[in-house]
């Protein structure tokens, strides 16, 4: 079952990976391809079992330590610069928002702030509002795909059981 699961991640992320690209390029992702939005779900798919999966393996409530001890350093790396990645394009995508959300309201492209008008906006505009959107979330969904599959492929030991004071030394 990890192996679906580390599958289905994967496949996840290239996907994210391929909108996360097109929207930092300006394509209005969301509007052209509107089945993208499928991958927020798919998230829910591997990142649940993967939290299951920890528990059962490190406790309910795992320190850090424990989380990073159960993969290569190479991985650990490659998470902590996804997580700074993260981090980055989700400031970047706020402060491209203009301080409001894009709409078409009347027939009228608009940007407004819960509800406020702010200003009404071009075609264009719009559709580079709805890419920079899609690049904030398609950003978080590259995250939670590589940890899901970081989790059930890429862990030193991904399929022995909890971890008790024998594994956890390294003794089989």
């Amino acid at each position: 079952m990890n192996t679906l699961f580390a599958w289905t991640a994967l496949s996840g992320f290239f996907l994210a990976l391929a909108a996360h690209i097109a929207a930092i390029c300006g394509v209005d992702v969301g509007g052209r391809y509107p089945f993208v939005w499928g991958l927020h779900l798919g998230i829910f798919i591997v990142f649940i079992p993967m939290t299951f999966s920890m528990k059962k393996t490190l406790g309910a409530k795992p320190a850090m330590a424990q989380i990073r001890a159960e993969f290569p350093r190479w991985v650990v790396l490659l998470g902590a610069g996804m997580m700074a990645y993260t981090l980055i394009n989700f400031l970047l995508f706020a402060l491209n928002t203009q301080g409001g959300s894009a709409d078409l309201q009347d027939g009228k492209y608009v940007l407004h702030n819960h509800g406020k008008l702010i200003r009404e906006i071009s075609e264009s505009e719009y559709r580079q509002c709805m890419a920079n959107f899609a690049r904030g979330i398609s950003g978080h969904w590259l995250f939670f795909y590589f940890f899901s599959f970081a989790w059930f492929k890429l862990r030193k030991n991904p399929d022995s059981g909890p971890a008790t004071p024998d594994n956890a030394a390294g003794k089989p």
